[in-house]
């Protein structure tokens, strides 16, 4: 028996195979790197955004998510197909460097004996090893093909480069086994041959093609069989090569734009978005610049996200707004963008295609209309005139408003894609070049924006009503006692809305059962802004952040607790970037997480039985922008007698937008169906008696959807805090007062 070893270039010959390997090497390093340059250049171009602190903890994040795939397996089944394509194309691409170690590092330095690294039982774990990660490989590329072409998921939507990134892979993977095959057929080592030594069985994959090789005849030196290994040696060697180079022209480019993307994302809390750099200067400008309308308003860290994109389309599967039917596909957000940076032509949703052009006659254009459509019937494009860093995005028709105003800024997007990418940030920085540059906003938008700015909130009723909703409820202001445990931010819904005043007064009477010493701002309260902020009239929600922070410096308190998901938000993870001292001097709470307190303190005692089969809806904003899913589900467990259920597959963090984020409580539906209502349905699929919420918005959106799908009477609505009042029972009557005389 001879020994197990691997020869490098078994029949294609040292001097030819090592001469075209190394030439092809180099052409193809070549070109990829200049690739990899120009798409720098690119990001470059956009403008600064600071993403270098904390170092060590992106670099951490970033190789957890690359290698430990955490993002990619939230979506099971395509997840499992990428992590199988991932894991086996590593172990090949390491068992390629051992190879190129062997070749061009250990034997010329050490000596071909010393030198050897494939060589004895190493050499008969790795082939072992390769020949299973090479069978993973090919059953995730098998099964993203079929996926891809045969079943397609409507998230998914064909490229040419599609194509080539499977294909290249299947060439690259299955001429691997057939060369394999063809070499234990046919090599003889010091005059054995390889294929009946027990060791080339390690290779078992390969040893079962090289069987069937020597059964038709291309075994045992075959003249044939070795024309044909050569053959394969050469186009196999030629394809990997041609997938190096195609790198950063490819799909293939998420290999290294993606896990870059990983690591500069934002650090910041979840649920801030990026002030306006020197805002007030700006405005002051004769040509301000504020938000993005054009490609060369975006950041370095947007375009990059563009680049980063893989279209896989899990963003667009778990977006509330796509699923009502309206224009809005975060997915083509980015591809557009991506497309048009890269001077290709922009595939638009709707299977049409534009092509921006600088020197393009305008008679012969489309360049009054909108993208999308062509001039006329001949014409295979609708061409764009003007510079692709400088086009209007919005009045050539790139973005609609249907579009941009249609999204809820829930973040479902953001949370399911694997590259890390920001499309929240993206809508918003088109938002206000619109609202604040354009005046182009809906009409829903405009009314909200005059109500905060004027009334002080998005419903325009008076200040003087603020405190309406706490008639004889015997409420102390802060004005009054100017230092309280627990400031309750009412906020402007459960000031103004009917329906979320009884929660507001529900949560007064929690606070008094519990012996919470609180106030409340009373009509120094005013909107916190975030509806300005989501809409994009950033100047408006400074100055509403702003009013609040001073009045709120003139008092002291250690907690903040609030309905209102959207206060909860922004006071807690917004008004620091304005002076706020939320988590320095006081603590921003939830209401549901304050009530988990208090009931785990056995300050309030749940002990009237509620026989209600209950479903809970999580808020985007203290779901996936704050993480707290568990505080409201305690609270609700506590009760006797309520059996809680969940929506099945969209709960906790994959919950559906109740529709009213992003100031779509105040605007008309912009789809086909209404996203409260489709939520509705799917927590209806629970079979609940009652639906629990955690948000005035929340409320108002599925109080709506109930009415118009006729369960307004079979299906309650209420907020986790109206639910443990309700087990609460009556209050007990103090003892009566011992006569001291």
């Amino acid at each position: 028996m001879t020994e197990a070893i691997r020869e490098i270039y078994w029949n294609v010959g040292e001097g030819p195979g090592s001469l075209s390997l190394y030439l092809c090497a180099l052409v193809a390093l070549g070109v990829m790197t200049w690739g990899i340059l120009r798409d720098i250049a690119r990001w470059r171009a956009g403008r600064p955004d600071a993403r270098i602190e904390r170092l060590p903890a992106r670099a951490i994040e970033a190789l957890a998510q690359v290698f430990g795939q955490k993002r990619v397996l939230r979506d099971r089944k395509p997840g499992s197909m990428h992590a199988l394509i991932f894991f086996g194309f590593l172990a090949l691409f390491i068992g390629t460097d051992i190879i190129a170690v062997e070749e061009d590092f250990t034997v010329p330095l050490i000596g071909p004996d010393a030198g050897r690294i494939l060589v004895g039982g190493f050499y008969q774990s790795y082939e072992f090893i390769l020949d299973t990660m090479g069978l993973v490989l090919l059953a995730g590329l098998i099964w993203a093909t079929w996926r891809r072409y045969r079943t397609k998921p409507d998230r998914l939507n064909n490229r040419g480069t599609d194509l080539w990134v499977l294909a290249t892979l299947l060439y690259i993977t299955g001429t691997g086994y057939l060369l394999e095959g063809l070499r234990l057929a046919n090599q003889v080592i010091g005059g054995a041959t390889v294929y009946d030594q027990a060791w080339a069985l390690r290779s078992y994959f390969g040893y079962a093609i090289a069987a069937i090789f020597r059964v038709i005849g291309l075994g045992s030196g075959s003249i044939v069989g070795l024309a044909l290994h050569s053959f394969f040696w050469y186009t196999h060697m030629l394809v990997t090569f041609a997938f190096v180079a195609s790198i950063p022209f490819s799909k293939y480019k998420h290999i290294f734009y993606t896990p870059i993307n990983t690591f500069f994302r934002d650090l910041e809390p979840k649920g801030a978005l990026m002030p306006i750099p020197n805002l007030e200067a700006e405005i002051e400008k004769d040509e301000p610049s504020l938000g993005v309308a054009t490609l060369a308003d975006f950041t370095w860290k947007q375009r990059l996200d563009f680049d980063a994109c893989m279209r896989c389309g899990r963003c667009q599967s778990k977006c509330p707004a796509n699923a009502a039917g309206t224009e809005l596909s975060p997915k083509f957000l980015v591809t557009k963008m991506n497309d048009l940076m890269r001077g290709e032509p922009i595939m638009l949703r709707d299977g049409t295609v534009a092509r921006v052009h600088p020197n393009v006659a305008a008679s012969s254009t489309s360049e009054a209309g909108e993208a999308g459509k062509p001039a006329d019937a001949q014409q295979q494009y609708t061409v764009i005139k003007g510079d692709s860093e400088t086009l209007p995005l919005y009045e050539h028709g790139l973005f609609t408003e249907n579009e941009l105003w249609s999204c809820t800024t829930c973040r479902a997007c953001m949370e399911e894609c694997p590259a890390m990418i920001e499309h929240v940030d993206q809508i918003v920085d088109l938002r206000r070049n619109l609202t604040m540059i354009q005046s182009e906003v809906p009409p829903g938008v405009k009314r909200v924006l005059e109500g905060i700015e004027r009334a002080g909130n998005p419903w325009r009723l008076p200040q003087r009503e603020r405190t309406a909703w706490a008639a004889g409820l015997d409420i102390p202001t802060l004005a009054e006692k100017e230092s309280v445990d627990v400031l309750y931010w009412v906020g402007c819904a459960p000031s103004y809305d009917d329906r979320s005043k009884r929660v507001a007064r529900t949560m007064v009477q929690l606070f008094k059962r519990a012996g919470v010493d609180f106030a409340i701002l009373g009509d120094e309260e005013t909107c916190t802004g975030d509806p300005a902020r989501r809409m994009g009239e950033e100047l408006l929600y400074q100055q509403q952040a702003q009013t609040n922070i001073e009045t709120m410096h003139q008092y002291k308190f250690k907690k903040v607790v609030t309905t209102c998901a959207h206060c909860f938000n922004t006071i807690k993870n917004e008004y620091p970037q304005f002076g706020g001292h939320a988590g320095l001097d006081y603590q921003v709470i939830h209401h549901t997480d304050f009530l988990a307190q208090l009931v785990a303190e056995g300050r309030l005692k749940p002990t009237e039985p509620v026989d209600e089969r209950v479903a809970y809806h999580d808020p985007c904003y203290i779901g996936r922008y704050n993480d707290i899913y568990d505080a409201p589900r305690n609270v609700l467990e506590s009760i006797p007698g309520l059996e809680l259920v969940e929506a099945p597959d969209w709960n906790r963090e994959r919950a559906m937008c109740c529709g009213g984020g992003g100031g779509n409580v105040w605007m008309e539906g912009w789809g086909k169906k209404g996203v409260n209502v489709i939520r509705l349905e799917q927590i209806q699929k629970a079979e609940p008696q009652t639906l629990a919420v955690a948000c005035p918005f929340c409320m108002v959106m599925f109080e709506d959807a109930a009415k118009n799908t006729g369960v307004g009477d079979t299906l309650a609505r209420k907020d986790v805090a109206e639910l443990l009042l309700q087990s609460l029972g009556s209050e007990p009557t103090p003892p009566a007062q011992a006569n001291d005389s």
